[in-house]
């Protein structure tokens, strides 16, 4: 679909000092070659550090690329290759706390997908060769990675015989030389569906969708040794509904979840929260609370306020950004309310918590998808107006969001002519557009801010 498509926008490095718009956005760059087609750029932060990674086809060859800058974004050196083990890479994902940097991604080959891993311990500045940490035997993609000081635990999906899907697991304790043998998180005869990650402490959190019980539940399962064991899996969503595309946050010893369930008869937005560290779940929340359907939640924690997030239908064609939040810790919420409320198609939301509020999204009100972002600074009660970021001639997708002490990250996809680029973007002063006064407000301010997700061979069924 997006493939085969130029983008008109150079390919350049950007300079040290990047042109700032009236929202506080710099102008954005693009970091991939423009000879190249990219797609599923991926976003971390670590310190003044940021980090992009990508999938490219240039002249008939796949790989996977990365790029980094060391003073927070303001620029970017040469993009690195990341080296190649098997086939086509897929499906990219990153990783990085301190000085490691951890990026993995599904291979096909033969008929067949594997995980593919590479490190660096040194910020970025060179990787090691990849190594492959799934069975060599088994079909495996849509990894997910997380690191947790000289610890690295990766997840995926295995599928066997008969389309049985089950959720896999592989750790290192040494930065990710090396890695113990892949265990099953589940084992049974139905599809379990794109795990997420996270690890906290001691403490290593995994939540999936899966439907070994005829229907789609939410499941989540919790080690506390590091990932040496786990516990059974707990279903949180338990009901006769089919629930989806889990979302989870961890504080202390509180785990916070959001998914889509169709209990209702259309899907609705739930929430559920445990005080125990995942053993017990407290009886889930409709967040939504409307008359037609809402999916693709996205959640952020700060203190005790829980934010929520998603994609709501206003009507057979078009839909909107929603936002409800808590101020209990999870124990009830309140209207929500649309932050995007144009006439476009808005939808893929994404969020982020500082002590303000970050929502961001792609949005087609200019005639094509553009990333939109918006903020909040009293806690949700209102949201300022939304900005287009990307402005871009061709459109954006893949949107992702990093929020780093009171500096906005945004990445994305550009589409172009005849190919796409990864495009960047920041802000430390992010305030909303107000026409003529636009520089007034910036220059007070700072005086005193599916997705169409591409099809890979390895496909669920």
């Amino acid at each position: 679909m997006l493939a085969g498509l130029i983008l008109t926008i150079a390919f350049t490095i950007l300079a040290a000092h990047a042109q700032t718009g009236p929202s506080g956005f710099e102008s954005p760059i693009q970091l991939s070659p423009s000879s190249e087609n990219s797609t599923i750029p991926q976003l971390a932060v670590s310190g003044n550090d940021v980090y992009l990674a990508w999938i490219y086809n240039g002249n008939g060859e796949f790989g996977a690329k990365f790029a980094r800058s060391v003073d927070g974004g303001s620029t970017f050196g040469q993009p690195q290759d990341l080296g190649l083990l098997g086939g086509a890479p897929d499906n990219i994902r990153i990783a990085a706390e301190g000085e490691s940097v951890v990026a993995v991604w599904q291979s096909f080959s033969e008929n067949k997908s594997s995980i593919i891993l590479v490190r660096s311990s040194n910020s970025g500045a060179t990787f090691s060769s990849p190594i492959r940490i799934s069975s060599p035997s088994a079909d495996a993609a849509f990894p997910q990675v997380a690191i947790n000081g000289t610890h690295v635990y990766v997840a995926w999906l295995e599928r066997t015989a008969g389309d049985i899907t089950n959720v896999l697991f592989a750790k290192s304790d040494n930065g990710g030389q090396t890695f113990g043998s892949p265990v099953s998180i589940t084992d049974h005869g139905g599809n379990s569906g794109i795990p997420k990650i996270y690890a906290y402490g001691s403490n290593v959190y995994l939540i999936w969708e899966d439907n070994s019980a005829k229907n789609f539940d939410i499941f989540l399962s919790k080690s506390g040794d590091f990932g040496g064991t786990f516990d059974s899996p707990v279903n949180i969503s338990a009901n006769s509904g089919n629930s989806g595309v889990p979302q989870m946050a961890v504080a202390d010893n509180a785990i916070y979840a959001v998914w889509m369930d169709d209990s209702s008869g259309h899907f609705d937005i739930y929430f559920a929260k445990s005080t125990d560290g995942g053993k017990i779940f407290a009886a889930p929340l409709d967040v939504s609370n409307g008359t037609q359907d809402a999916g693709y939640p996205q959640l952020a924690v700060y203190g005790q306020n829980v934010y929520v997030t998603w994609t709501n239908t206003m009507n057979s064609n078009n839909y909107d950004v929603f936002f409800s939040k808590s101020t209990d810790g999870g124990r009830t919420f309140g209207k929500p309310i649309n932050i995007s409320d144009d006439p476009g198609a808005s939808g893929w939301p994404l969020i982020s918590a500082d002590g303000d509020i970050y929502v961001s999204w792609l949005d087609n009100s200019p005639g094509r998808f553009d990333v939109y972002i918006a903020k909040s600074t009293d806690n949700g009660e209102t949201f300022e107006p939304p900005v287009d970021v990307s402005s871009s001639t061709y459109g954006t997708w893949y949107g992702q969001m990093s929020v780093s002490s009171g500096t906005v990250y945004l990445a994305w996809l550009g589409v172009g002519n005849q190919s796409n680029g990864i495009m960047f973007s920041k802000s430390t002063t992010f305030v909303p557009e107000f026409g003529t006064a636009a520089m007034y407000v910036l220059a007070a301010s700072t005086v005193a801010i599916v997705l169409a997700a591409r099809f890979s061979k390895f496909r669920l069924k």
